[in-house]
């Protein structure tokens, strides 16, 4: 299953948005992982970048990021902020 959602670092100071491309084939997804920085009030800031990558990669970058402590937030922010 493909991840998605939004990931807080431990410190409140980056969001990471896991969004499955939909012009990506069933067989072979492709994964945005967009990074932006944290408001205040815990909201998406600022876009930072865009890195599109396979459906095995943005796993591994995710279960890494749940291992170093990162946490899915609940308030999902729409579908890409």
């Amino acid at each position: 299953m493909a991840p998605e959602g939004w990931l807080r670092d431990p410190g409140g100071k980056w969001l990471l948005c896991f969004l499955k491309d939909p012009m990506s084939s069933q067989r072979l997804p492709q994964i945005y992982m967009d990074k932006w920085d944290v408001s205040p009030i815990g909201t998406p800031n600022r876009f930072l970048n865009r890195r599109k990558v396979g459906l095995a990669p943005a796993i591994e970058t995710w279960e890494e990021l749940i291992a170093s402590g990162w946490s899915k937030i609940d308030n999902q922010f729409g579908s890409a902020a």
